[in-house]
């Protein structure tokens, strides 16, 4: 009887050890499976989605990274923001992004590095950073608008259905201490007249003429680059612009005469 005990002793030891040494594998196979599937790196789809569509600032940005901007190589990182956008002109801000410990704690600034001018209807990008008065136009990669519409992405007025020949005919006038131009405008609006006007700087200081004209008298206060005050006259069929300087002005005269516009402009001196 003796002998029998320690014998299903034995067995009941044998038993246990065989249990230990099982859990303990599968154990440690199921801590190894886990920690490949941790190290297993995840692949990611880093592939451009080729049906990404492009806003307005991303067209802008790759047209401005693509010039040969000097700024965007003194900087290392750079970025742009749209400030203004019409059909005649896009203002661009170009900036970089800096840390700065000025308020005694790191932090991220912007500091403005330019200042850019895109012309949609020649498609031209200028540099005004140094002078608004004398752009430095830059190149860029001309191949972006054959991918995306400038037009469609900034919501700027397409080119529409052919318009009716515009003819113009100018001479020179003079008179006592003033100089200017008149010209006879056909198949014309005062309206368009007015556009063509500043889209071509046909005026010294045009830029700071209204994008549209006004349909009332109206009175602007400048004070910039020597010009004081714009003044208009608004009638149904004639337009009077006083733009005072301090040394004279210049006077424009938009004129209907039947299906025709006289456009007038005098420089006046003091």
């Amino acid at each position: 009887m003796k002998n029998l005990l320690k014998a299903a002793f034995n067995f009941g030891v044998y038993v246990c050890l065989i249990l230990v040494l099982s859990c303990s594998k599968n154990r440690k196979e199921s801590q190894a499976e886990m920690a490949s599937k941790a190290g297993t790196p995840v692949k990611q789809n880093t592939e451009p989605q080729a049906d990404k569509k492009y806003s307005c600032e991303d067209l802008l940005k790759e047209l401005v990274f693509s010039s040969n901007l000097e700024a965007l190589k003194k900087f290392r990182e750079t970025a742009v923001r749209i400030e203004n956008i019409s059909d005649r002109k896009i203002t661009i801000e170009v900036y970089a992004k800096e840390m700065s410990d000025r308020t005694g704690e790191l932090r991220a600034v912007e500091n403005t590095v330019a200042w850019l001018e895109f012309i949609p209807e020649s498609k031209k990008l200028y540099d005004i950073t140094a002078d608004p008065q004398s752009p430095v136009e830059l190149s860029y990669d001309k191949t972006i608008f054959t991918k995306h519409s400038l037009s469609e992405l900034c919501g700027l007025k397409a080119a529409g259905s052919p318009q009716r020949k515009t003819d113009i005919s100018c001479k020179e006038i003079t008179g006592e201490m003033a100089s200017g131009q008149e010209c006879i405008i056909s198949s014309a609006t005062l309206e368009k007249v007015y556009k063509d006007l500043i889209n071509k700087a046909a005026v010294k200081d045009s830029k700071y003429l209204p994008e549209k004209l006004p349909v009332k008298n109206t009175s602007m206060e400048i004070n910039q680059n020597g010009l004081m005050n714009i003044d208009f006259k608004v009638t149904s069929n004639k337009v009077n612009i006083e733009m005072l300087y301090a040394g004279g002005t210049t006077d424009i005269t938009f004129e209907k005469q039947g299906n025709n516009i006289k456009r007038t402009v005098m420089y006046n001196a003091d």
